[in-house]
């Protein structure tokens, strides 16, 4: 599953432009080459555990990168979150659960930087000791690509008219809908359902790769049922962990 997640990743990645391949000669003088790291994990549901999907991603080592100080990206509030619950509970709203698709390398870079190719890839006509990757786009792993990301998404989010709250900045308004932002998971809220499919396309229409995963269900690791004008929130598989460290 993992190496299949593998190969994914890296022909998404090419056929999205996230890179070109070029020969290592090519490289300007005096430009590093960094080296890659893949990072895998599984996705489980929170509340049974089990295994919906396998990732991986091809990251740049921003250990070896020196030049990068601004770092910082916010999340949002769990307050926040608690709250766009609340709300949604005692005014009946609908919710909308939002994912991007491979976040960070929507975004394209204004600096050219250079990563080795990944080892165990074949691709026809490409020797891995020979070429290497010349990216366009944010990729994982860099010291700033969160803060690019968030910086990338705020503005288009204020293209389309949202308007950032004033005491969390991963919470924005848009009429009568409130969204909350954690990174590359968020979720819309608001009396018509209608209205957030709107919001959603307005969102896509901006050039953001999102998918549509319906209702508040896993956020964050934790998990939300909605029954009997409540919400109830747990997080089992991490209870289960702690209950496992500890031995109980």
């Amino acid at each position: 599953q993992f190496k299949h997640a593998m190969e994914k990743e890296f022909m998404d990645q090419y056929n999205n432009s996230d890179f070109i391949l070029i020969k290592q000669d090519q490289v300007p003088k005096g430009e590093p080459i960094f080296p890659g790291v893949w990072a895998m994990r599984r996705k489980r549901k929170s509340l049974t555990g089990e295994v919906y999907k396998w990732k991986a991603h091809y990251n740049l080592d921003g250990s070896k990168q020196e030049d990068f100080y601004q770092t910082y990206a916010p999340v949002a509030m769990w307050a926040s979150i608690h709250l766009l619950l609340t709300l949604s509970i005692q005014h009946k709203w609908s919710t909308k659960q939002i994912d991007f698709m491979q976040a960070f390398p929507q975004v394209p870079i204004s600096r050219t930087q250079y990563m080795e190719m990944p080892k165990g890839i074949i691709m026809e006509g490409y020797d891995s000791s020979e070429y290497v990757l010349e990216l366009h786009k944010n990729i994982y792993g860099g010291k700033d690509v969160g803060r690019t990301w968030n910086k990338y998404l705020m503005n288009k989010l204020t293209d389309i008219d949202f308007i950032p709250s004033k005491v969390d900045e991963c919470v924005f308004y848009k009429g009568h809908v409130m969204y909350v932002l954690y990174t590359d998971d968020s979720t819309l809220a608001g009396p018509h359902e209608d209205e957030l499919e709107s919001i959603i396309h307005q969102m896509k229409a901006a050039g953001l790769d999102l998918m549509d995963e319906g209702m508040v269900d896993d956020f964050l690791g934790v998990h939300t049922n909605r029954s009997n004008g409540q919400y109830h929130l747990s997080p089992p598989k991490l209870i289960a962990s702690i209950l496992e460290e500890v031995q109980l």
